[in-house]
């Protein structure tokens, strides 16, 4: 923390946030226009989209787009602000001053933990928020292309070879897996086609392992007087975490909110592994970052004198992207529930946190 503090530690810090900065711009730009083109393409071939809608869908993603690119904004942020040091001889002067690895690769680690810290608890929010009204607005535009009133409410359908049953309501709460003022369909298959059957209109249907709870239902079917009930069980084959996911996309809950919701849903019985996957993924992003940084420095370290230097620049960038494929093949496994979410979260950001470690103490220490 002295070191932090000192001329130095400043100067480092500033040359870090330099990198990442530029870093940032780059990847930033590149991502965007290819997402551009992609909103273009997919929500433009709907319906009419101007340029000018495309980049405003485009905005609504970016705090989403930072949050998931930053561990390579780091990565390559650390590796611009170390060869830039190497290239100016101010490494060289470091280490004849009796600077030690361990000091001068502080400060881009601590950066890249406050930049983690900033990032799940500010951008994160502010991510989702956006992200929901992106899916809002892209929904708007596509079913204004379409001539769908969006105000339809939510469909679902469920059966088997016997007979289908098609299930609208006009509203969902995702945590207790209710649907409300909500109508089932039922066709039975008679002479190879299916042939309704009756429906019933209840107030509320909650979403319990095996059947639907019913409750203040009317049931009518074809010639027949309608029927008031107060409860009725219809059996399903849905799973209240499959249709928890269906509905409640991980990308449009912060990191604020996520715990509840882990917390409610774990409480009507619902096996929430993608939220609890997300929220230990972002409790470890600083970790991740402080990683990526430690690895992008130390891999830019050799100097230039040596040679080989972009060799080992490349095996730091080989080495981040495996860290960010580990990730992901770790977090299906995680949901696959072949794995818990913590180990699946914490073992990439850890493993780079180490491998950073050692490659300073092998370098430093021999």
């Amino acid at each position: 923390m002295v070191f932090l503090n000192s001329r130095l530690g400043i100067y480092l810090t500033q040359r870090t946030l330099s990198g990442i900065m530029t870093a940032m711009a780059a990847v930033l730009a590149a991502i965007l226009l290819i997402d551009l083109v992609e909103t273009m393409r997919s929500v433009g071939g709907d319906g009419d989209l101007s340029l000018l809608d495309g980049l405003r869908l485009t905005s609504l993603k970016l705090p989403m787009l930072i949050e998931q690119t930053m561990p390579f904004i780091v990565l390559a942020g650390a590796m611009l602000a170390t060869i830039g040091l190497n290239r100016s001889s101010e490494l060289i002067a470091l280490r004849a001053a009796g600077v030690s690895a361990w000091r001068f690769l502080t400060p881009p680690a601590a950066t890249a933990l406050a930049i983690g810290l900033l990032v799940i608890t500010v951008v994160n929010p502010i991510g989702a928020h956006a992200y929901q009204a992106f899916e809002a607005e892209k929904a708007r535009l596509v079913s204004s292309a379409r001539q769908i009133d969006m105000r339809n409410g939510v469909w679902i359908r469920q059966g088997d070879e016997n007979g289908q049953v098609v299930i609208h309501a006009d509203g969902f709460d995702a945590n207790a897996a209710r649907l409300d003022q909500v109508t089932f369909m039922f066709f039975e298959v008679r002479g190879g086609a299916l042939q309704f059957e009756r429906r019933i209109r209840a107030e509320h249907a909650l979403l319990r392992p095996g059947f639907w709870q019913l409750s203040n239902l009317v049931e009518a079917t074809p010639g027949g007087a309608p029927e008031r009930q107060a409860n009725l069980a219809i059996p399903t084959t849905l799973d209240p975490s499959e249709l928890l996911d269906r509905f409640v996309a991980p990308a449009t809950l912060s990191f604020w909110r996520l715990p509840a919701f882990i917390g409610e849903a774990r409480a009507a019985g619902f096996a929430p592994t993608r939220y609890e996957l997300k929220w230990h993924s972002l409790l470890a992003y600083p970790l991740m970052l402080a990683a990526m940084a430690g690895l992008g420095a130390v891999f830019s370290l050799r100097l230039q004198r040596l040679g080989n230097a972009a060799r080992w620049g490349a095996v730091g960038v080989a080495l981040g992207l495996f860290l960010f494929f580990f990730s992901q093949l770790s977090g299906a496994f995680a949901i696959a529930q072949a794995t818990p979410a913590a180990v699946a979260a914490w073992s990439a950001p850890l493993a780079g946190a180490f491998t950073a470690l050692a490659m300073v103490a092998f370098l430093e220490d021999g």
